[in-house]
């Protein structure tokens, strides 16, 4: 099986203009993340896809295969299938939209995210990480999943999900921001109409479940921080 790797870096975030191009340490963060996938076994090819010729030329210093897209795409899903579909000449049969605001994803976690979602012949996967913080159990910006017992999530969200009635126990599943999708499941993904609850929720995923497709959550070894805000980079 090959698997392709296409970050999608978009310029214009609402909560932080610019943020493929926001300098954390010595690196800006597309470049954190893709030197993370570069580290990766189980990836045959990675490259990025932005809208956005100043991220292009960034991206091109530190030498990744980057390549422009349209402005107008739905979601970073969206952007991936674009790029996969007109300007990746190879053929693959899994593609990981890793987010290009994932800095600290592990190597060792895309790797095994890939070795499950192949064994396992899942349709589309992702990965998950157990906390218990109240304060990141109330952000906004934190996804919360819950799961069935087959670990197909039920539904993504950004309110505290599940509600601990009895208040003993806030242990929850963190999402991570990265998407295996068998190549079929993407063009798929990329057909149907921008869905209720993703509108709502503001997240590509629901599209997934409100569809009726279902998404494996793997859980993951390691914490992530993704940069959604400037209060991520402090």
């Amino acid at each position: 099986m090959k698997v392709i790797s296409i970050i999608p870096a978009r310029y214009g975030s609402k909560r932080l203009p610019g943020k493929p191009l926001v300098k954390i340490l010595d690196k800006i963060l597309i470049n954190w993340v893709y030197d993370n996938a570069i580290k990766c076994k189980k990836l045959d090819k990675i490259v990025i896809a932005t809208d956005d010729e100043r991220i292009l030329k960034e991206c091109e210093k530190f030498g990744a295969e980057v390549y422009l897209t349209p402005k107008d795409l739905k979601s970073g899903s969206d952007r991936v299938f674009w790029t996969y579909k007109n300007l990746i000449k190879e053929n693959y049969d899994y593609i990981l939209n890793l987010q290009g605001d994932e800095p600290l994803i592990s190597p060792d976690d895309l790797d095994f995210l890939v070795e499950e979602t192949i064994k396992r012949m899942c349709e589309v996967s992702t990965l998950g990480y157990p906390l218990d913080s109240k304060k990141k159990f109330d952000d906004k910006n934190i996804v919360k999943i819950v799961c069935d017992k087959e670990g197909r999530a039920i539904y993504f969200s950004r309110s505290p999900i599940p509600f601990s009635f009895f208040k003993k126990n806030l242990e929850f599943l963190k999402h991570i921001g990265v998407y295996l999708y068998r190549r079929d499941i993407l063009e798929l993904f990329h057909s149907i109409h921008k869905s209720y609850l993703e509108e709502k929720e503001n997240l590509e995923q629901l599209r997934l479940i409100e569809n009726g497709i279902p998404v494996f959550v793997f859980e993951a070894k390691n914490d992530t921080h993704p940069v959604d805000t400037e209060e991520d980079i402090k």
